[in-house]
């Protein structure tokens, strides 16, 4: 690997890592694609290896907004975390048997059900009014554990809006919230690809490294912009990964 190449990898760390401490996703949006278009990698063990990266851009994230103004809600963290994680290896075995256009397609289709309620919004209420239900708010966060294991994303695309619209969470109390339970997700995740085989690890230290530090500076512009501009960035967001999956399962 030329010098060229690790500085082209370092910036796409550094891009994911922005997004990942920004809007609160673990960064795989921008991870594996440029793992399959400027390393060469094969789109299965560029999604393995998303879930590697991800792992230290959002604990970097994580660790940051220890000290913002919008802390990690550590309960629902540990609530998401234990139904999502364990989803996770379930995405991890769906990855080596199933094509991953159906899965990639439903995705899609539920980000943008879920787009313009985020987009909308709500006053920060403070918890005090909800329109999911608690049980559909778990099942989701398993479903995105999956999605996270088969697709090499971090989750928190639906994270976020969950804990808005189904745990009364503040918009950037979700983000912040949503790096610790995509560490969690992810750290299973890798596990899971380690134990069936991955071993291709040569080409994550530039990632990782410039991952970390755009998560951080991700973490510093998130303090310092409006909750309702966030929300609507990541409605944003929300509507161009949906996009990009239905040109992956060929819908256009």
């Amino acid at each position: 690997m030329d010098w060229i190449e690790l500085l082209l990898l370092a910036v796409v760390g550094i891009f994911g890592g922005v997004l990942s401490g920004l809007v609160g996703v673990g960064g795989g949006i921008v991870f594996v694609p440029g793992l399959v278009y400027v390393a060469g990698w094969d789109v299965r063990d560029a999604v393995a290896a998303s879930l590697g990266i991800i792992i230290f851009s959002s604990l970097s994230g994580t660790v940051r907004s220890v000290f913002s103004k919008d802390p990690v809600n550590w309960r629902c963290a540990g609530v998401l975390s234990a139904a999502g994680a364990p989803a996770a290896l379930i995405g991890v075995a769906i990855n080596r048997s199933v094509p991953e256009e159906y899965v990639q397609l439903g995705f899609s289709l539920l980000l943008l059900v879920l787009a313009y309620p985020t987009a909308r919004g709500r006053k920060d209420y403070g918890g005090k009014r909800r329109t999911l239900p608690l049980a559909a708010v778990i099942v989701l966060a398993a479903v995105s554990g999956v999605l996270a294991g088969m697709l090499g994303v971090g989750g928190g695309a639906l994270l976020v809006p969950l804990m808005m619209l189904g745990l009364g969470l503040k918009t950037k109390q979700a983000v912040s919230t949503s790096l610790a339970v995509v560490t969690v997700t992810a750290t299973v995740g890798i596990l899971g690809y380690l134990y069936a085989g991955f071993d291709e690890l040569s080409t994550l230290p530039p990632l990782i490294i410039g991952s970390i530090f755009g998560a951080m500076l991700g973490v510093r512009v998130r303090d310092r912009v409006p909750s309702g501009a966030i929300r609507v960035a990541f409605a944003g967001f929300m509507v161009v990964v949906a996009i990009n999956g239905f040109f992956e399962a060929g819908i256009i």
